[in-house]
């Protein structure tokens, strides 16, 4: 008889490890979770990876997606368990220090695979969605590279794989990938009426990292800093800015009316544990390029756990009006974890 996945012995309940550890962190699994949790620990238990290559789990945000797949990659062993953010990954494949000149992006992507992906069984995968035809490229390559290999495949998505790339201009790019996780994979819809990030949180619980952050009514706080310093990226510079030790403070204008990317916030992101966003002017006044920059932004802060501390004009209800619908409910959602503070000072000297 084949050897099950990880060495798991059929007596070892990961689903039960997964419940006791979301109750450490105050959280018991509703009903469609727990199907959730139940079907990971099963596709786990296979027999034989081709036969189970993975689960594809979509739903609105703030179902418990993240949660549960952070929770499962902290019971799997740390050796054979990777997670990673989509683009994030696209990213750190893409770098421009993993080039050859006149190296073509496929075998770049193919050659990374292999690096980062040596000895991993299970692979679990934060925000899986295309956005431009390169991403379809790269999703089809990881895909087939896991199924060679064996390597389990969990993604989460707030889209379901017919939606992928959503473009009718490039959609048919992907859509032999969404074929294949239509045909191979197990898709899961985690899909109920709550989101849990917009419910009060428990006020015995001391928040952290990103819920540590804020939404001031006030774009320029009584203390601010004075902007003095200029921050490299890349061959570039932004700014000026502001630096106390792992914290900056940087306008909206140099953040999200400069040119930046993903993988300059993703760069500026590591290096900072605070954040003060200051002067964002009222949300329905942003042209898109800038609502996308600063959505990608707190969806970096989101993931990283960083602690970031936004003054605007408004609330920011109206952040988001020109994106796409599941964008902005995503938006919506970790927004509302943000402590709403309309009067009082909340940055603090460290």
């Amino acid at each position: 008889m084949a050897k099950p996945l990880l060495g798991i012995p059929h007596r070892n309940k990961y689903a039960r490890r997964i419940r006791e550890s979301l109750k450490l962190q105050h959280i018991e699994a509703d009903t469609v979770q727990s199907e959730l949790i139940d079907l990971l620990e099963r596709t786990l238990r296979a027999q034989s990876p081709a036969k189970h290559p993975g689960v594809y789990i979509y739903g609105p945000p703030g179902r418990g997606k993240t949660l549960i797949m952070n929770t499962l990659v902290s019971v799997l062993p740390n050796a054979t368990t990777a997670r990673f953010h989509f683009h994030e990954f696209f990213q750190r494949l893409n770098s421009p220090v993993n080039r050859v000149p006149g190296q073509p992006l496929g075998a770049i992507f193919a050659q990374g695979l292999e690096r980062e992906l040596a000895g991993i069984e299970v692979l679990v995968f934060d925000e899986f969605h295309c956005t431009e035809p390169g991403d379809a490229m790269f999703m089809a390559k990881l895909i087939r590279h896991c199924t060679e290999h064996g390597i389990q495949l969990f993604t989460t998505s707030n889209y379901g794989p017919e939606n992928l790339l959503d473009d009718d201009t490039f959609h048919h790019l992907v859509q032999p990938t969404i074929d294949r996780i239509q045909r191979d994979f197990i898709v899961f819809s985690l899909d109920h009426s709550v989101d849990y990030r917009q419910l009060a949180s428990d006020p015995g619980l001391a928040p952290d990292g990103y819920r540590k952050g804020s939404l001031n009514l006030f774009e320029t706080p009584d203390d601010m800093p004075l902007h003095d310093t200029m921050v490299e990226i890349g061959y570039d510079e932004i700014g000026p800015a502001h630096l106390r030790a792992d914290e900056i403070w940087i306008s909206f204008d140099q953040i999200s009316r400069t040119r930046r990317n993903t993988a300059d916030y993703l760069e500026l992101v590591s290096r900072y544990s605070c954040w003060h966003i200051t002067s964002i002017p009222a949300s329905s006044t942003l042209p898109m390029d800038e609502e996308r920059r600063l959505a990608n932004l707190i969806d970096i802060f989101y993931d990283k756990n960083v602690e970031v501390h936004l003054y605007a004009a408004d609330n920011l209800g109206d952040l988001g009006h020109m994106l796409h619908d599941t964008e902005r409910a995503r938006l919506t959602s970790r927004l509302a974890q943000l402590q709403l503070n309309e009067y009082e000072r909340t940055c603090v000297s460290r």
